[in-house]
């Protein structure tokens, strides 16, 4: 008996409709309130039926199901990785009544951090690069739309792009991508696709990798959505559709450790106000339809050794830096930030003995790019700057105070910005070069993310932007 454990909830959104199941259309349209329905299917194994035995002069006893073997699956751990949320462009508009500006975009990137993993870090970049191109035409069809509103709003207009990896072993990485945007009318929009990869060739693999039963899986899909074909009001041609979806290869779908989540985008089984409908497929339930050698790890993984040796310069076990000298040399740096008057920050390096060169406010600074700092790594050449800030925003003639830290790889065009965060904690953002000639801002919480993506992601994988000089 299927139960149901999703929730349901209401989502708006703006398009009126879409014919098939797991499309993914990023374009901006009208639409009715939709919902976006979670389906989820309690794993149960099938015992093996045994026979009823024949009465005999003894006592009779009850037989005991045998239970169902499994297969082992084969899969360790896979590899390292990084979720950063790209700044993307904030649009402003005289109209808009709310705070701040009237539109902003955030995207995920995702970056393959341990080495060994060129081919699948290849693939990666490339769905980074196409979500960045996809969200930057959104900004600019924000800005265009922006230009032609003639009536004040408050809501605010947005493009936000998630990530959720939902598998990541020895076999298989992937992972979906949400796209919730709003450009104004009365709904937004919201959708989500799925990306998967063979973890050892990068390449993109399609369901009949994962299905080695494809028309005894459609039969189960079938039922799975089948159950709640009243309680949603599907469409006349609702089990027409799936099937046409299945056949294609346009139904949603992506792999779990437990089996696959399957989805229909809104408007594909039933009308916008019903929303995605979606369902769980264990392999406990299903193993045979699954391509065995393709079965993800429903226990656990098994460990495998950290991927970093022949890395680039020095990586110590707390992730930061490639030169052990100027370890605790950056965090003292780092604490300064929000803190550090210039002359704090130059009687601290000169007390680490630390060469370098810089303007003070002393020698004329008049404006708030007149004081910085400069050091550098003798080893590696990495270089940092340290730029400050009027304390007080609203006046440039106030005490400059250590507003940010730039560090760069020689040769690389991307670097590592370090920001004094409202709260008081530091902003790591890696500026990332890699998008066809533009840049965007990744931000991380953690410098050993941070550093992890500089160090091993953008010299392993990204060898394409380098420069010759600084």
């Amino acid at each position: 008996m299927l139960k149901k454990i999703g929730s349901i909830f209401l989502v708006i959104v703006m398009v009126l409709g879409i014919t098939a199941c797991g499309s993914d259309d990023n374009g901006a349209k009208s639409g009715k309130a939709r919902e976006k329905n979670n389906v989820t299917v309690t794993p149960t194994v099938e015992a093996t039926p045994t026979e009823t035995p024949t009465p005999t002069d003894g006592p009779v006893t009850t037989p005991t199901a045998e239970p169902v073997m499994l297969p082992v699956p084969d899969v360790t751990e896979g590899p390292a990785y990084v979720i950063a949320r790209g700044d993307g462009c904030d649009r402003y508009s005289d109209y808009y009544t709310g705070d701040g500006p009237a539109f902003d975009a955030e995207v995920d990137y995702l970056y393959i951090t341990e080495t060994g993993f060129d081919e699948l870090a290849k693939s990666i970049r490339a769905q980074n690069l196409e979500a960045y191109n996809t969200s930057d035409r959104v900004r600019g069809s924000a800005a265009e739309l922006l230009d032609q509103v003639t009536y004040e709003f408050s809501a605010k207009w947005y493009e936000t792009s998630y990530i959720e990896v939902t598998r990541n072993d020895s076999k298989v990485f992937a992972y979906t991508r949400a796209t919730d945007s709003y450009l104004g009318g009365a709904q937004n929009y919201w959708s989500h696709k799925g990306y998967v990869y063979n973890t050892e060739t990068g390449e993109q693999m399609d369901l009949s990798s994962m299905i080695s039963d494809m028309k005894g899986f459609a039969e189960d899909v079938l039922v799975l959505f089948g159950a709640y074909e009243n309680e949603y009001g599907y469409w006349e041609n609702w089990q027409d559709r799936i099937r046409e979806a299945v056949a294609e290869g346009t139904i949603g779908w992506v792999p779990t450790d437990d089996g696959l989540e399957i989805w229909c985008n809104n408007g594909a089984l039933a009308p916008y106000v019903v929303g995605e409908v979606c369902v769980e497929y264990p392999v406990e339930k299903y193993y045979t339809r699954f391509a065995t050698e393709m079965i993800g790890a429903y226990g656990s993984y098994e460990k495998k050794p950290s991927g970093v040796e022949g890395l680039i310069g020095n990586i110590s076990d707390w992730g930061f830096m490639r030169s052990e000298m100027y370890r605790d040399l950056y965090y003292g740096v780092r604490d300064g930030l929000g803190k550090y008057y210039w002359q704090d920050l130059a009687d601290y390096l000169t007390k680490k003995g630390v060469a370098f060169e810089g303007y003070d406010e002393k020698k004329g600074a008049e404006f708030e790019s007149d004081a910085y700092a400069i050091f550098y790594d003798p080893e590696f050449n990495d270089r940092f700057y340290i730029f400050f800030w009027p304390e007080d925003k609203n006046d440039y003639e106030s005490r400059q105070i250590m507003n940010s830290i730039s560090i760069q790889f020689e040769d690389y065009e991307f670097f590592l910005l370090i920001d004094a965060g409202e709260d008081g904690k530091p902003v790591y953002q890696i500026i990332d070069c890699s998008f066809d000639g533009k840049r965007d801002a990744a931000k991380v919480l953690y410098d050993g993310d941070a550093m992890d993506v500089m160090i091993i992601t953008m010299p392993c994988y990204y060898d394409d932007i380098r420069r010759t000089k600084y």
